[in-house]
């Protein structure tokens, strides 16, 4: 069954890809075999009553609050990720006035440290049910800053992690990354920071030759994610702390055009 549905969803890519080399009128989601990835994924967790429930003053600097191992084992993964995203204790801890701390590095030592996270990126279904709840959250018009728990921002910095990447197989990365430009289509002003990272971390992962020469050496942490230096090496005048509207549309492109190279 599941070699069924691997052959099916080849099968679709490559009629998505056949179709568009016949017509112009064709938009990304048809091309990049988002609908069919929707409907493979879709509700996964229907109905979560098992996430970990901390007490109302759960942090604490010098004392935070830390559930026991035994709970975390025992929660399904779809409790484990409702737990990140209600509590999201790496996000409070990175805030800094420091425009060019190195915050990708700092989210996934934060996140290497958390037992919750451990246990879920360890968990044989970690990828449908993290890319399912991404798969009901792509489509929202979240203005910058909106971090609820249904807007896309933390569970994009979930995928876009080391341990996701490291736990995720070469086929879901690219299924991910059709995702990530399927939500680039909705983001909003800076909301579009976030699917660039996933696009990063799958490109860096995955070691695409041309983006690893042309793009990654141009990359620098910021506290918003990345930075890119311009081709003179100074740094972008619209956004010197963050990708620029320019900086995305070539992350988008490169994006493109490793998914177009791996059929």
């Amino acid at each position: 069954m599941k070699m069924n549905k691997s052959i099916n969803y080849i099968s679709s890519i490559i009629l998505a890809l056949a179709l568009h080399a016949c017509s112009g009128n064709m938009d990304d989601s048809e091309y990049f075999g988002f609908d069919e990835l929707l409907a493979t994924y879709q509700n996964v967790c229907p109905s979560v009553t098992d996430a970990i429930e901390y007490p109302e003053f759960w942090y604490d600097v010098l004392n935070p609050f830390v559930p026991h191992d035994e709970t975390v084992r025992s929660t399904s993964t779809c409790g484990l990720l409702v737990t990140l995203l209600e509590y999201p204790l790496y996000i409070m801890r990175l805030a800094s006035s420091d425009l060019f701390q190195p915050r990708v590095t700092m989210f996934n030592d934060e996140l290497q440290a958390n037992k919750v996270a451990v246990e879920l990126f360890n968990r044989g279904d970690f990828y449908p049910v993290l890319v399912s709840k991404y798969l009901s959250v792509i489509k929202n018009k979240f203005e910058w800053g909106g971090r609820a728990a249904d807007s896309p921002y933390f569970i994009q910095w979930l995928l876009a992690s080391d341990m996701s990447m490291s736990a995720m197989s070469q086929k879901e990365k690219i299924q991910l990354l059709v995702m990530a430009l399927e939500r680039t289509k909705y983001a909003l002003d800076m909301e579009s920071q976030e699917p660039c990272l996933i696009m990063i971390a799958i490109m860096k992962s995955c070691k695409y030759a041309h983006f690893m020469e042309d793009i990654e050496p141009r990359l620098i942490e910021t506290m918003m994610g990345y930075t890119m230096l311009e081709p003179d090496g100074e740094l972008s005048r619209d956004c010197f702390n963050c990708l620029s509207s320019n900086h995305i549309k070539i992350i988008v492109k490169y994006a493109k055009q490793f998914f177009n190279e791996q059929k």
